[in-house]
């Protein structure tokens, strides 16, 4: 079997864990460090880890509050 790529997205209310999640899943840190200091998500992060079999798999942490629904939607185009 080839190996392949695939995307997907946490989505979700703040201050849900979804960038820890991510974070912990991928090593890798989506949230800028402003969004750090105020604890909230405001842009797309994006991420990727192996899968162990040669696959990669891509990651989106999509901003889950009503005022960035327009971030929300530009992230989901591009899940699988």
């Amino acid at each position: 079997m080839s190996p392949y790529r695939a995307v997907i997205g946490l989505a979700g209310h703040v201050d849900h864990g979804k960038t820890l999640l991510i974070q912990a899943l991928t090593g890798i840190i989506t949230a800028r460090t402003h969004e750090q200091a105020i604890g909230m998500t405001q842009d797309l992060g994006f991420a990727h880890f192996d899968d162990g079999q040669g696959n990669t798999i891509g990651v989106i942490d999509v901003p889950g509050h009503e005022r960035y629904v327009r971030n929300m939607v530009a992230g989901l185009w591009s899940l699988d």
